[in-house]
Order: C-alpha cells, then sequence, then structure tokens
C-alpha cells in the first residue's frame, strides 16, 4: 500500500511539472509592418504638391484620410487579431514624393508565426464602436479627442473616408471659378469589410512588409470605368456618391 501511495504521489508529481513546463513554453512571434499608400492610376499621389488628370482636366487632391477596423490575419487554426480600429491619416503621409512611397505604416511587433491565407478588415467604424463619441476614449485613442474632427454629432457617427480636393474644370490653373470637393463618408450602412486572400508566411524573429495602396482613380470610378461627375459636386448632397466611394474601397486598395 506504502509503494502505490509513493508511485501515485511520484506520478502527480510529473504530472504537475509536465503541465507547468507546457504552459509556459514561449508562442513563437514575428514583426508585421503595414503601410498603406495611395497612388493616382497607378503614380504615386502626392498631397496639394502636383496635379493629376481627371476627365482631361487637371486635378489635385488635399485630404485622404480613413479609418481601419477589426483587422486580423486568418489561417486554418483561426484568426489572429492585429488591432480593433486605427486611423489612417495619408494627409500627413503624402506630402512629398519620399514620404508617398512610404506610406502610413503600422507596425505590430508580435504577431504569432505561421502561414495566414487572408487578411480582413473593414474601412470604417464598427457598429459597436461607432455608436460611442470621442469623450469614451483616452485623447490619443483612435476614436478620441485627438481626432475629434472625425465625429459629426449631427449624424451621431464618426466619418468614416475623407477625401477632398480641386478640380480645374477650364484648364487654366487653380483658381475661385474651379470646384472644390470634399466627400465625407459616415454611418452604419456605409462601413465597407475587406477580405484579401493572399499567402503571409511569418517566421520567428524577422520581419515582413506588406504593402496596401490605395488607386483614388479607382476610387471615384463607376464599375463601368465612368468617373464621378465633379462638375455636378453638391458638398450637401451627395450621399450616393458616398456610398460608392465607400464601397469602391474593395476594388481600389490591393495587397501588392
Amino acid at each position: 500500500m506504502k509503494n502505490i501511495i509513493i508511485f501515485l504521489t511520484f506520478s502527480s508529481l510529473l504530472l504537475a511539472a509536465s503541465c507547468g513546463k507546457e504552459n509556459t513554453n514561449p508562442i513563437d512571434t514575428a514583426k508585421l509592418n503595414l503601410s498603406f499608400r495611395a497612388t493616382y492610376g497607378g503614380e504615386a499621389l502626392i498631397l496639394e504638391q502636383k496635379n493629376y488628370t481627371y476627365k482631361g482636366n487637371p486635378i489635385r487632391f488635399t485630404r485622404i484620410n480613413f479609418y481601419v477596423s477589426d483587422m486580423a490575419a486568418v489561417n486554418n487554426d483561426g484568426e489572429t487579431e492585429l488591432a480593433e480600429i486605427q486611423f489612417i491619416n495619408l494627409t500627413e503621409t503624402h506630402k512629398t514624393q519620399v514620404d508617398a512611397e512610404q506610406g502610413t505604416v503600422m507596425t505590430f511587433s508580435k504577431v504569432p508565426v505561421g502561414t495566414y491565407n487572408q487578411l480582413k478588415f473593414g474601412v470604417g467604424v464598427p457598429a459597436d464602436l461607432n455608436k460611442t463619441n470621442p469623450s469614451d476614449y483616452s485623447t490619443s485613442h483612435p476614436l478620441g479627442a485627438d481626432n475629434s474632427g472625425e465625429y459629426w454629432e449631427a449624424w451621431d457617427s464618426y466619418i468614416f473616408a475623407k477625401i477632398e480636393g480641386q478640380f480645374d474644370t477650364d484648364g487654366n490653373g487653380f483658381d475661385g471659378n474651379d470646384i472644390s470637393f470634399a466627400y465625407h463618408a459616415g454611418r452604419d450602412n456605409l462601413y465597407s469589410p475587406i477580405k484579401l486572400d493572399n499567402s503571409i508566411n511569418l517566421t520567428a524573429g524577422n520581419t515582413t512588409e506588406l504593402v496596401f495602396e490605395l488607386d483614388i482613380k479607382t476610387l471615384f470610378s463607376f464599375p463601368q470605368g465612368d468617373l464621378i461627375d465633379l462638375e455636378s459636386h453638391n458638398p450637401n448632397g451627395h450621399g450616393a456618391e458616398n456610398f460608392l466611394i465607400m464601397d469602391n474601397f474593395k476594388r481600389a486598395l490591393q495587397l501588392k
């Protein structure tokens, strides 16, 4: 009987030691950098300083920013959350050629290693977070007071994306006769979920760089290729265009 008790006690100690060791094994991780860059017809987009061609006339952009949320990398084991919400402010990172080629970079330092076959996220603010307002967060939070200009009280909604610029309708240079356009999209029904099927292999101790390119020309295009009519732009009533732009993120934002 004594031998049995000793054996059982020894076995319990081995099991406890084994479980303890199993629970403390570190998970191998890798560093993942995601770069968001704006282009126009495949060319790096520089805000304010450079003109592009839109329906044969010059166009320039002065502001491009948007929210991305519920970011996750997906493999056969499920989803690995990367970020709940982030504010992508291309307005600050696309003022020179060098900066535009780098874009806005997000770094995730400890992503579990492995092969992922999909990245998923939404452009905009999901409904559960869109019920909140900047006062619910710390100042520096993407939805906090530092970005209070991205919240519109009249909508009770965050502004999911802002794209602003000027269109030279007569081709004689930008002046007071030309069109200043501003597309500000928000409210729950404009949230745009995106899934990108790409194989991504993360290995321990290494950094993987991924580049997202957002083609603004595609963002302003109908599926058949026609461009939004900026000459009839109405700053107080362009719900259809906002819906088109938000839906176009699925076509315009590509992983390179």
